[in-house]
């Protein structure tokens, strides 16, 4: 999956409010960034965006006359059921229901079927990274690369690669522990999401200050951002969705 730095959609999106990026305070930070995070969701579940799809083979499970399916919450939300891998051959939909995480098919055919899952949105809340800051399993935080620092602005002779990181260590990092060694993980933002997600973040922000009109036509913005991503996955991709045939 290609992917965006978080420091392109921060700095572009404070350029479109009139917000000079050289002068990011961290309350100017925390505001895109929240505006950033929502925004991410909803452009993330509005389709079945292909680089988001995980299939997996599960096998089919009787639970007194029920038959279900389990699988791990990790995989994200189930979208569809199939009879067999869709990828390598001509499947079938199967009917099913989500009843308290659990799948339970109608179907009484298959032994094994293959689920059709989205990964879940990230959460953007992490602050500047804090070399003097210990961090705890779950923190977040955000790290320009480039610049080997926590710098919400641009570093004069380095690259701008900032993003957001979440410590995955089950024990304290210790201060000075840096975001890119093994025990931290990095928060990827799809690049097919960065300009809506820009444009979401300005009509929100105008939003914010009241000018109705301004977020109006940043909200058209946003909509045409979001339709180009789609032409990308539907049209130059040509990514499709398999064919239902139902059989009787």
């Amino acid at each position: 999956m290609r992917s965006v730095y978080f420091s392109e959609i921060l700095h572009t999106a404070l350029q479109l409010a009139g917000l000079d990026r050289g002068l990011t305070t961290p309350e100017r930070f925390s505001m895109v960034r929240d505006f950033a995070s929502m925004r991410l969701r909803s452009v993330w579940e509005m389709n079945e965006w292909t680089d988001l799809k995980v299939l997996t083979s599960c096998p089919v499970v009787l639970v007194g006359e029920r038959r279900t399916v389990p699988i791990a919450a990790s995989l994200g939300q189930v979208i569809t059921i199939w009879d067999k891998d869709p990828l390598a051959y001509s499947a079938t939909q199967r009917d099913f229901e989500l009843i308290d995480g659990v799948i339970n098919l109608r179907s009484r055919r298959e032994e094994n079927v293959w689920v059709e899952t989205r990964k879940e949105s990230p959460r953007l809340f992490g602050d500047a990274w804090n070399t003097n800051q210990s961090y705890r399993k779950g923190a977040q935080v955000y790290y320009d690369s480039g610049s080997e620092s926590g710098s919400l602005i641009p570093v004069n002779g380095y690259p701008v690669q900032g993003d957001f990181y979440e410590y995955t260590g089950e024990n304290p990092s210790g201060t000075g522990s840096v975001p890119t060694v093994a025990s931290w993980q990095r928060v990827v933002i799809p690049k097919l999401f960065a300009n809506a997600v820009i444009h979401g973040v300005h009509a929100d922000y105008r939003r914010s200050t009241n000018e109705l009109e301004a977020a109006q036509s940043a909200e058209a913005d946003y909509a045409k951002a979001v339709d180009a991503a789609l032409d990308q996955t539907l049209r130059q991709q040509g990514s499709t969705r398999p064919i239902n045939f139902r059989g009787y």
